[in-house]
């Protein structure tokens, strides 16, 4: 059964990579959350897409330089820009919830630290007995490896864009376990193969055209990743009653 994983939690709503977004995309039926770490200055690992506070907060500069102290002062902007009273959550304030839920959490490392972080990372996830519910995600292959020589146990994603055409040469030679290719540019017969041919998990994003999603709903896809979470989440059982 595909399931719907909301991209920043409910993005299309709320401040993305905040605690009311992962709160929301719950309570209205995604099945999991994907988010974005960095590591600050202080080895805190922090749920955030961009390496700077710049765009989503009413704070400056960049994650990396900053102390954890210095980042909580940040306030998160909503999707009008208009700054909200949410904090940059801490992975470890996104785990100690979501342990409470039956949720899929897809972690997507997107910073460079040359292992840094990916053992901290491990060593918080280890104190959670939900591993079979965690995926950590990369576009950064060498991050994924990491994870690998780490603990070989967590499912590793790839994700893909428009130009990485056969992921799967590599993937299979490293161990990585599954792939999260970028939606529209694989709603083709060639590429759908390419997805299925190999037997890996497959779960798509940033899907968020209705029109799309009802596209891999019907291919059966494992997972779609989307900022729509209702509109995915009525689809998604409107599905499920027409195969009854």
């Amino acid at each position: 059964m595909t399931k719907i994983i909301g991209h920043r939690g409910y993005a299309a709503l709320y401040p993305e990579n905040t605690m009311l977004s992962f709160k929301k995309a719950y309570e209205h039926g995604a099945d999991g959350i994907e988010l974005d770490i960095h590591m600050t200055v202080d080895n805190e690992i922090i749920v955030i897409h961009d390496p700077t506070l710049n765009r989503t907060t009413n704070q400056k500069g960049h994650v990396n330089q900053l102390t954890l102290d210095e980042i909580k002062i940040a306030r998160n902007k909503n999707g009008l820009f208009k700054v909200t009273d949410e904090q940059v959550p801490t992975l470890k304030e996104v785990m100690d919830w979501i342990i409470t839920t039956d949720m899929t959490l897809n972690i997507e490392i997107k910073c460079v630290t040359e292992g840094v972080l990916e053992e901290t990372l491990i060593k918080l996830l280890s104190q959670y007995d939900m591993k079979e519910r965690i995926i950590i995600s990369s576009f950064n292959l060498e991050s994924l490896l990491y994870i690998e020589k780490i603990d070989s146990s967590y499912d590793t994603a790839l994700l893909t864009n428009k130009e990485l055409g056969e992921p799967w040469i590599y993937m299979e030679s490293h161990g990585i376990k599954s792939v999260h290719p970028y939606g529209k540019s694989y709603m083709n017969d060639a590429k759908r193969q390419e997805v299925v041919r190999y037997n890996l998990p497959a779960r798509v994003y940033t899907v968020n055209r209705a029109k799309e999603i009802q596209y891999w709903l019907e291919e059966e896809i494992d997972a779609i990743i989307t900022d729509e979470v209702e509109v995915a989440v009525k689809l998604k059982n409107d599905y499920l009653l027409k195969q009854h």
